[in-house]
């Protein structure tokens, strides 16, 4: 199995070196997963639907247009998009950085 690393990439030895250099310290964190962005999976896509194929006059009425598409989303669709966030999310912490493909990837929840 593949391990998710940011350490694995030579760029990031360099940002890692020059860090050093200036007495940086450098705290552990996971990286980015889509799987995690409920942004991304979710939302983006909902107002995208709702907005698709429309021209917009200017940044107010992209503003207006994007805040209605926002309250035009039921509630129940937000709750189900953070269960599902949720779900992910503990398959992530589960796999302990392995990867893993489809909705089980063998963890159990």
């Amino acid at each position: 199995m593949q391990k998710w690393s940011q350490r694995s990439s030579p760029k990031n030895e360099n940002k890692e070196e020059f860090l050093a250099t200036k007495q940086i310290t450098v705290l552990e964190h996971p990286a980015y997963s889509p799987d995690l962005a409920p942004n991304d999976f979710f939302l983006l896509l909902k107002i995208k639907e709702i907005l698709k194929g429309r021209h917009f006059d200017d940044i107010d009425d992209i503003r207006s247009n994007t805040t209605a598409a926002l309250k035009a989303i039921p509630q129940n669709q937000f709750q189900n998009c953070f269960k599902g966030w949720t779900r992910r999310w503990h398959r992530c912490t589960a796999s302990q950085g392995e990867y893993f493909e489809g909705d089980h990837g063998g963890i159990q929840q």
